[in-house]
């Protein structure tokens, strides 16, 4: 088993913190209490307990499941207009093509190591929650095998995959979010994936 220190030490993030957020970032059908689950169960790493606590913090200020809901689908989904797209094509296409050449390409990294995505899973391959799930996967693959491939997949599915457009998109969310709770849950992905602190 490869302790916490040695994982960050290599650029990765523990397995379970990665999960979480994934979880954290997907449509809350029954409300942030659900998605935020995973990350209200357990103690971090203390450079991320305070970001961790104000996302929780955060969660729960909102009037309603409705207004969860809505607050998701303005910003990621949006009936007009996504105003901060989570999908890695957005970005990384010159026209902002959504389901584009990323979304192609980490599609096959996912079939490389046996993943693939539910049939009734409607969003591209390279929207965030999926991109996290498979660093997860890979911190995890890591972690209880301390196999030097799993952590370079890791580092550079992040790099190419993530790295390159996070920050744009973080922007967006800091700029549209009518809510405090989206930007806060991004910054601290941001932070996770970056080992800011650690």
């Amino acid at each position: 088993m490869v302790n916490q220190t040695s994982t960050q030490t290599m650029g990765v993030a523990p397995a379970a913190l990665i999960d979480a957020l994934s979880n954290a970032f997907t449509y809350p059908w029954n409300g942030l209490a659900e998605t935020t689950s995973k990350l209200a169960a357990r103690e971090w790493p203390d450079a991320y307990v305070p970001q961790v606590r104000e996302v929780l913090a955060l969660s729960g200020q909102f009037e309603d499941r409705t207004a969860e809901q809505l607050a998701y689908t303005r910003l990621f989904i949006g009936s007009f207009k996504m105003e901060a797209p989570p999908y890695a094509s957005y970005y990384l296409e010159e026209d902002h093509t959504l389901n584009g050449r990323a979304a192609v390409e980490v599609e096959a990294v996912y079939a490389q190591f046996g993943i693939e995505l539910d049939s009734k899973e409607i969003a591209p391959a390279d929207h965030l929650r999926y991109l996290l799930a498979f660093l997860a996967l890979m911190a995890q693959r890591y972690e209880e095998t301390e196999e030097q491939a799993f952590a370079e997949a890791y580092a550079d599915f992040r790099d190419e995959y993530v790295f390159t457009w996070i920050d744009r998109f973080a922007d967006l969310v800091d700029r549209y979010a009518e809510h405090p709770y989206y930007p806060a849950l991004v910054a601290l992905i941001v932070s996770v994936l970056k080992n800011e602190g650690v």
